[in-house]
């Protein structure tokens, strides 16, 4: 598993967007590109991600932005980082290196469920995690 940047980047994205006094009001994206320091080329990527898994929403015409695409009591932890990451062998991948064809151990790897087990507990503890609750604590 590899958290990059991108999921750094689509939190702190979704702060800025849920920070504002007017959170339902749209927010452009080169608004938050500048006060979190963001490329907004990358942040448009970030957003293309978030936009498809429906995390948060287009409003076209003057005033237009972004929205979150539901509550933030809704969205998970898990729900940005699937969005925006690939998760690797949390999706039927064995180990994080190899596609599963090409492990030689493929019938007898001992430490194949290890790594079930901890994408399992990571998903877990990812989907037990709200937006709302990592913004409330900072």
């Amino acid at each position: 598993m590899n958290i990059t940047l991108k999921t750094e980047y689509a939190l702190r994205a979704l702060y800025e967007m849920m920070s504002r006094s007017d959170a339902d009001q749209p927010v452009n994206r080169r608004q938050i590109a500048e006060r979190q320091g963001i490329s907004e080329h990358f942040l448009e990527k970030i957003f293309i991600d978030l936009q498809k898994s429906d995390i948060i929403k287009s409003v076209r015409g003057p005033g237009g932005g972004f929205v979150l695409g539901e509550d933030p009591d809704g969205i998970t932890l898990w729900d940005v980082y699937t969005a925006v990451d690939d998760p690797g062998y949390t999706e039927g991948r064995c180990c994080p290196q190899l596609p599963r064809e090409a492990c030689l151990l493929q019938g007898d790897c001992k430490v194949k469920n290890l790594w079930f087990k901890f994408a399992s507990t990571l998903k877990e503890n990812m989907t037990g995690i709200k937006l709302v609750d990592v913004f409330r604590s900072r």
